[in-house]
Formats: structure tokens, C-alpha cells, sequence
């Protein structure tokens, strides 16, 4: 059974969060983290484009949501994808 853009980039993202605990007192570990987040960062936004294709109202407006906030909008919290409190 293939997998579509979507659903391999949520496995992705999972993926990634687990990597973040794993990584955790890692002797490495800030190394280790720059380059996880700039990995995630990337998935976040790929995530977002694809999600923005389905909806087009999905990360409009005046504020221009980020992408955590697009992705949460279109399918919801995924691995360390968690509400940011401003």
C-alpha cells in the first residue's frame, strides 16, 4: 500500500519527535538538536505546503500563521507538534 505526501510527512514528523527524546544527554546532543530542528523545520514546512493544497484557507489571514499552527489547524497535534501559548 503506497503511503501519499501527507501521510509519510505525519510518520516523518513522529519520527522526529522521537528522535528529540532519544537524543536527550546525548554527549552531542546541541549538535545533534541543530541539526534535528533544522530536519523538522523543513517537514513542518513541506507539511504545511501540502495541507495548503488541499485547503486554501489553511494558513491565511492577517497573521500569516506559521506552519505548526497551519498543521494544527488542517489535521491536528502530531508528535512534538504542541500549541504554542503566546
Amino acid at each position: 500500500m503506497a503511503m501519499n505526501k501527507q501521510t509519510k510527512l505525519v510518520f516523518a514528523l513522529e519520527h522526529v519527535a522521537h528522535l528529540h527524546d532519544l537524543i536527550e544527554d546525548n554527549e552531542y546532543e546541541h549538535y545533534l538538536m541543530d541539526h534535528l530542528i533544522t530536519l523538522e523545520c523543513e517537514i513542518e514546512r513541506q507539511l504545511a505546503n501540502e495541507l495548503h493544497k488541499k485547503n486554501r484557507q489553511l494558513g491565511t489571514g492577517v497573521q500569516h500563521q506559521s506552519n505548526k499552527e497551519a498543521i494544527q489547524e488542517g489535521i491536528g497535534n502530531i508528535g512534538g507538534l504542541t500549541p504554542q501559548i503566546s
